[in-house]
């Protein structure tokens, strides 16, 4: 509940401490609780503001009824200048001549300390005078405020060192009149222990006093340096305003460096706040209600200190000098809060600059130096966006491929912007110069200021990426508001520290791509070498699908040693480039080539419809090949042997494919070269041993079968709670008994049948769970292993629904675990699979976490929802190494918002170690080993009975 600003925290602070003084600390408590203040004594005390007017009749009430005295409140007024005023107050009324002169003040002091009553004077005279005092429309009038009235009225005159003064009611609001009125009487004799001449201080005395009081409260205000954060501050400094001058409202206007407006203020509607402080920053002039004073300190000007007063009243003498002390205090914790801004800002930067040359030190690809570069700039250079760009010498233009803090339009923009240099001076210019440029939007080439307000940003610098005198790029700063290129300052060295930084990195990236391109590719022809190839190679086959053919041509030159030993090596080389170039413009884009040895030549043709079309390619490849190639001015004739082989449908392999089509070409040979031979049948293969004959059968045979290994949540207790199960595959072998998987799955899917097996284990297992007694505390889920062949079967979704529907099981029931190195050997399609298995509501989980080559690369791309950390980081805990790897997967992980389960558990340090750790859920020997039927109770509570 917020507090109405209408009474001032002078008041409260003088009633707490009355009550203090004549009942104790108790007394104060239960004072407060009984008033249901929207605030706590506590924040009361350590934050005094201004309370609400029903607020302070409830505390006056309970301060009555708890001290037990109908008389409290007129002698917590008639006390306030020896109780627990404000030093201040006591100044601010002492600086008036005689009683006399402070009650002619009193109507103009009213204000400063209630919104919701006024005060005029109605008759006065040398010691008497006659006041009105009305409470305004909408609030209920309270005796206890009179007599509060009465007693503050009497006091005056002790301020003097004279006796209270006499203090007549002779009509109150309570009793239907439309104000209260009183007569004050007081004697102007001094009392015999006053000294002479001590009754009143000089004008300049009481300004001096009034200093004095502004310095105590700076250093009971230290505190406002003491948070390290500004917003904090800034609250701060307004809130604390009301402690030196007291007023309805106080309001602070800071300008940024950025030049952005920072206003707080108390007692004002945040629209009137943004008005008032309009009006006090174009200087306008706010009449005596308004007192403003600068925060300015040697260093700068951080903005202004206003204090808000009800039309018709301002401040009083000396006031305005209190607030101007007050402002340089808050000045000086400004320029502190700047300077220890400025330090770890500093700090942050070459931090930045650290971690950037960490990571540069680490990537290996042009396009991961760029977002390193983008990333960096903003905590680096103080910008608020960026970006690189890299060029093209070829095209001659500039291309965005990394940025960082843009929104998703303004990136949109720059990504889909090429800047030529052609329309754009600026950038012939950082061309021609190859220096730092500050490009605005009020006088850049009309492409940049096109681009600068899609992307809307006004300033921007950009600076080259340079490798010797080779522009690979720009990076660019870009700024909300104007920026100036500041050369004397430390923004530009800091930007093109980056810039250096990075145009390195990405230079030894382009070398370091150019060494694996050499890696990959024929260094004579350019061509893909035999390790490329045969990736590629695997590849087609891998997406090849039921029904498309995957082709190999191997080419092989007749005779081609005749042309080296006759002509030379050089002219056999040049030979070889003009055949690479012929095969280049045969095959074109349906085919890849590569480079296997001297005078071999393979080529892959994929999603091909059957054998004639293959064999028609290696036609047209012998017959433009048996052109006379022209070498060192005469022309050479050579022939080639061409073999084929092919492979239809799914589950191919790359190396038997091949060695298939080397055969055949073999054969071409003997048949005397210069022809086209096809492979019958993969020769590499021969013929399939018995035991892939029997598992071909297997399932056909009823052989096959799922046994269960309990998952465990030991979060629930110490005994642990069933919640799932993983199914694992047996063959039931009818000579060699029963098989564990490792002993026949390799097999499959070595000989394309791993897809059937999966798919019959989905079915299997989820009728096994839907036809589990339910006893715990939440349904039991299954988990089916399946292969990266069976991830992009096209049978794998149609699958999966018809078994949930059969079985009518929630699809949260089952979860299918992949092996992670398995799973990212064709990433997008695993990628895409796994996203509609999910959007369809099954769940997924990465088997073997930690195992694979690029665990920590491609886990967040992967959409899964768990992972089982491998058993190898199991098997050793309690040791140290061990216990830090498992607790770093975990924080992987939670962070990751990704569930885990910990397989592998044999023991019971292991176990302990793990629920430390925060994995409560748990596989292994220790809890269940794998049965034909769901153990419901785990092996651990079994023991425990």
């Amino acid at each position: 509940m917020t507090e109405p600003r209408e009474t001032s925290s002078a008041t409260t602070a003088l009633l707490l401490g009355y009550v203090r003084q004549h009942g104790g600390d108790e007394a104060v408590r239960e004072v407060w609780e009984r008033g249901q203040v929207g605030l706590t004594i506590e924040q009361m005390q350590a934050h005094p503001t201004w309370i609400g007017y029903d607020s302070r009749i409830r505390l006056f009430e309970a301060t009555t009824a708890v001290l037990n005295d109908p008389h409290a409140m007129f002698e917590l007024g008639a006390t306030a200048s020896t109780g627990e005023a404000p030093p201040v107050l006591v100044e601010l009324l002492t600086a008036f001549a005689t009683p006399g002169a402070v009650y002619r003040r009193l109507p103009r002091m009213v204000p400063k300390f209630t919104t919701t009553s006024t005060m005029q004077i109605l008759e006065s005279d040398v010691s008497a005078m006659s006041f009105r005092y009305r409470l305004h429309e909408g609030y209920e009038h309270s005796r206890l405020d009179c007599d509060y009235a009465r007693g503050l009225l009497a006091a005056v005159p002790t301020l003097f060192g004279l006796g209270r003064a006499t203090v007549a009611h002779h009509q109150c609001q309570s009793d239907g009149y439309d104000a209260c009125t009183y007569e004050v009487t007081w004697s102007p004799r001094i009392r015999w222990w006053r000294k002479p001449g001590q009754h009143k201080l000089t004008p300049q005395q009481s300004v001096a006093a009034l200093r004095q009081k502004v310095k105590e409260v700076q250093l009971a205000a230290a505190d406002l340096v003491s948070s390290e954060d500004l917003d904090e501050m800034l609250n701060r400094i307004v809130d604390r305003a009301d402690s030196v001058l007291y007023a309805p409202a106080h309001l602070l206007v800071i300008q940024t460096a950025a030049g952005q407006s920072l206003i707080r203020s108390t007692g004002l509607e945040p629209e009137e706040a943004e008005r008032v402080a309009g009006q006090i920053q174009r200087g306008e002039n706010l009449g005596d209600a308004v007192v403003v004073v600068p925060i300015e300190s040697t260093r700068s000007l951080h903005g202004y200190l206003a204090a808000l007063f009800v039309p018709g009243h301002g401040a009083m003498e000396g006031e305005q000098e209190l607030l101007e002390a007050y402002a340089g205090h808050a000045a000086a914790a400004l320029d502190l809060f700047t300077a220890l801004d400025d330090s770890k800002r500093e700090s942050r930067r070459t931090s930045a600059l650290l971690g950037l040359a960490h990571k540069l030190a680490v990537v290996d690809s042009a396009q991961d130096v760029s977002e390193a570069i983008a990333t960096a700039l903003p905590e680096i250079a103080g910008c608020d966006f960026s970006a690189v760009l890299m060029w093209d010498p070829t095209l001659g233009v500039l291309e965005t491929v990394a940025t960082a803090h843009f929104g998703e339009q303004a990136r949109e923009i720059l990504l889909t912007t090429t800047i030529r240099a052609s329309e754009t001076p600026e950038l012939v210019h950082l061309l021609a110069h190859h220096e730092p440029m500050l490009l605005g939007i009020d006088d850049a080439s009309p492409q940049l200021t096109m681009l600068m307000v899609g992307i809307g940003v006004p300033s921007m610098i950009a600076v080259p990426l340079l490798a010797g005198d080779k522009l690979m790029g720009v990076a660019v700063a870009a700024w909300c508001n104007p920026v100036a290129l500041d050369r004397e300052g430390g923004l530009l060295a800091r930007i093109e520290g980056v810039s250096q930084q990075g145009a390195k990195a990405l230079e030894n990236a382009h070398l370091l791509a150019t060494v694996r391109e050499q890696s990959l590719h024929d260094s004579l022809t350019g061509l893909p070498n035999r390790t490329m190839f045969t990736g590629a190679l695997d590849t087609a086959l891998a997406e090849c699908g039921v029904a498309s053919t995957t082709a190999v041509l191997f080419c092989d030159l007749d005779n081609f040693k005749r042309v080296n030993d006759e002509f030379g090596h050089g002219s056999g080389d040049e030979l070889l480039r003009q055949l690479a170039e012929r095969l280049r413009a045969e095959v074109g884009d349906s085919g890849t080539i590569g480079r296997l040895s001297g005078d071999e030549f393979a080529i892959v043709l994929p999603d091909g419809q059957g054998q004639a079309q293959a064999v028609d390619q290696a036609r047209r490849i012998v017959d433009s090949l048996n052109v006379p190639f022209p070498v060192d001015g005469r022309g050479l004739r050579i022939t080639a042997s061409v073999g084929v082989a092919l492979h239809t449908g799914t589950n191919g392999r790359g190396g038997p494919l091949l060695a298939a089509a080397d055969a055949a070409m073999y054969d071409a040979k003997r048949l005397g070269r210069n022809q086209v031979c096809v492979s019958n049948e993969l020769s590499a293969q021969g013929p399939l041993p018995l035991l892939q004959q029997e598992l071909a059968g297997a399932l056909k045979r009823d052989e096959l079968r799922l046994h269960f290994q309990p998952i465990v949540d030991m979060s629930m207790s110490d005994v642990g709670e069933v919640v799932g199960v993983e199914a694992l595959m047996r063959w039931a072998h009818p000579r060699l008994g029963l098989l564990a998987p490792a002993a026949f799955l390799p097999l499959a899917e070595e000989t394309g049948l791993i897809a059937e097996l999966d798919l019959w284990a989905i079915g299997i297992a989820c009728e096994a769970v839907a036809n589990w007694p339910e006893n715990g505390s939440r349904p039991k889920h299954v988990a089916v292993n399946l292969s990266s062949t069976t991830l992009v079967d096209e049978r794998l979704l149609p699958t999966v629904r018809a078994a949930l529907r059969r079985y009518a099981l929630s699809p949260e029931r089952l979860i299918l675990e992949v092996i992670e190195s398995r799973a990212l050997v064709d990433v997008p399609s695993t990628i895409e699979r796994l996203t509609e298995l999910r959007q369809f509501g099954v769940r997924i989980s990465l088997d073997d976490f930690g195992t694979g080559f690029s665990t920590l690369a491609w886990l967040k791309a992967l959409p899964v929802d768990q992972i089982k950390i491998d058993r190898s980081f199991i098997k050793d805990l309690p040791d140290e190494a061990s216990v830090a790897l498992v607790q770093a997967l975990l924080a992987l992980a939670q962070k990751l918002n990704i569930g885990v389960i910990a397989e592998g558990v044999e023991t019971l340090d292991q176990l302990h170690v793990l629920r430390d750790a925060g994995c409560s859920l748990v596989q292994g020997y220790l809890l269940g080993r794998p049965a034909p039927a769901l153990t419901i109770v785990p092996a651990l509570a079994a023991q425990s009975l």
